[in-house]
């Protein structure tokens, strides 16, 4: 994943010191696209609390396993899209409806906390620590895989508009490509502006 680079921002699109709008997209759009993606992510979040309870005692003493699972799931499908999204161009409503949204509304790490409080409290701090430590390791790991496995899957597909067959117009920088001004001279060293 790149970075962005502050010269590869428009002024215009940045929203004080918020996030950069997706291309061509409104506040007020964005934030019904994330609303949408959230209500969907949460409804499924719940679905699969309803499918794999966890028993809720007040000392809560067994590995919720329903949280655990839904934060794995969710990091995996957001890697996956990310992944994707580096690679291929999809309109700009994607991130702010699927991954912000849905993945967001669907994942849930204050039930991690709040389920781990509780393990606390019920004096086994062993079983909160181990508990905390599976799902963040798991759910990094679960990122790091659906990247992988997206950008291997998802090659570039051919413009048809190029003549000369590649897979990528050369106007277009890849990811993490800085952007350059055809007034911005490159110094012959490491290729950085004056």
């Amino acid at each position: 994943m790149a970075a962005l680079q502050l010269d590869e921002v428009e002024a215009s699109r940045v929203l004080g010191s918020g996030p950069v709008q997706p291309g061509g997209l409104t506040a007020r759009r964005t934030a019904l696209l994330v609303g949408i993606g959230g209500a969907v992510g949460g409804g499924l979040r719940y679905l699969i609390s309803v499918i794999a309870p966890t028993v809720t005692t007040p000392t809560l003493v067994e590995i919720p396993w329903a949280t655990l699972w839904a934060n794995v799931i969710g990091c995996l499908a957001l890697g996956a899209l990310t992944g994707v999204l580096e690679v291929r161009r999809a309109p700009a409503w994607t991130m702010p409806l699927l991954g912000t949204g849905l993945c967001g509304g669907f994942t849930t790490m204050s039930a991690v906390v709040l389920e781990g409080s509780a393990m606390l409290g019920a004096d086994f701090p062993i079983l909160a620590l181990a508990y905390g430590m599976l799902t963040v390791s798991l759910s990094l790991g679960a990122v790091v895989l659906g990247l992988l496995i997206a950008r291997r899957i998802a090659r570039p597909v051919a413009d048809p508009a190029l003549h000369d067959g590649s897979r990528t117009p050369a106007a277009l920088p890849g990811p993490g490509a800085r952007v350059r001004s055809a007034e911005s001279p490159v110094s012959p060293v490491e290729g950085e502006a004056r």
